[in-house]
């Protein structure tokens, strides 16, 4: 069964539902319903964001992990390198499940052996490694 979890970039900074930073800002609930995201920082002090915030991007956990062991997320840039070539790859989530987009390439995720795969960044935070493929 593959583990449920997501992680949400905000105001340039990612923030993660399972990773607790003594001294920082921490995602601390999802809601769904209200679709809101709630992040809490060191002195109890909560900002409430809502899902159609322009500036709030909620990126789900594939339940796969690269070849160094990093999780790896909708939204994040992988290199796909097999026998072949070495491809940027983007993460999405697209007709029902996981794909490796690059250029015309559409790749299921799930069809990738693990070991093939690198997450180098993510398409917010380091748009400059996708230009650096044109």
């Amino acid at each position: 069964m593959r583990e449920i979890k997501f992680r949400v970039f905000i105001d340039y900074k990612i923030f993660y539902q399972d990773k607790y930073d003594e001294y920082g800002d921490n995602l601390t609930s999802i809601d769904i319903c209200k679709k809101t995201i709630t992040i809490t920082g060191f002195h109890n002090y909560e900002n409430v964001y809502r899902f159609e915030d322009e500036k709030v991007k909620l990126m789900q956990y594939t339940g796969l992990k690269d070849k160094n062991g990093k999780e790896i997320y909708e939204g994040d840039i992988v290199i796909l390198n097999d026998a072949e070539e070495e491809n940027k790859c983007i993460v999405k989530y697209k007709y029902g499940s996981y794909i490796l987009v690059d250029g015309d390439l559409r790749e299921n995720l799930s069809n990738v052996e693990a070991k093939f795969l690198e997450v180098v960044g993510n398409i917010y935070e380091n748009k400059n490694l996708l230009e650096e493929n044109k």
